[in-house]
């Protein structure tokens, strides 16, 4: 386990095996925040949450269509899938629960990242609490 309710593996890169270049253990506040508000959901939901994407090399990000500065590139973005029917539910609750990350939804996955911890930031969507949907 990398964190709390996080293994490696579902963490790692899907196509190289590999952790984000500056993550160490232990963990900077950067990964402890993303980390811990993943657990803070989860324990919320009260059953386990399937990560579909955490850590992107820069290769994995392109060949899934990723964008240039796609915060899953640092480490710091966590997809987590959820039935379509329970996506506006989970996003509130995440909303609710940890509202300075930033919150992306889809049809069936919900992203959460804390990129609004990178400086400098590369964009102006970097921001704390920023929401979209896919």
């Amino acid at each position: 386990m990398i964190a709390k309710y996080i293994t490696r593996q579902e963490y790692q890169c899907r196509c190289c095996g590999g952790m984000p270049p500056d993550y160490t253990e232990p963990h900077d506040s950067a990964f402890e925040i993303l980390f811990d508000s993943f657990a803070l959901v989860r324990e919320h939901r009260g059953s386990p949450l399937n990560i579909t994407s955490g850590y992107r090399c820069p290769r994995h990000n392109s060949f899934v269509g990723g964008k240039p500065l796609s915060i899953h590139q640092w480490g710091l973005a966590i997809d987590v899938a959820v039935e379509p029917h329970e996506i506006d539910d989970f996003y509130s609750m995440v909303i609710e629960d940890i509202p300075d990350l930033r919150i992306g939804k889809g049809f069936d996955f919900i992203h959460m990242d804390a990129g609004y911890l990178i400086y400098p930031r590369a964009s102006e969507v970097w921001k704390r609490g920023q929401r979209w949907s896919y």
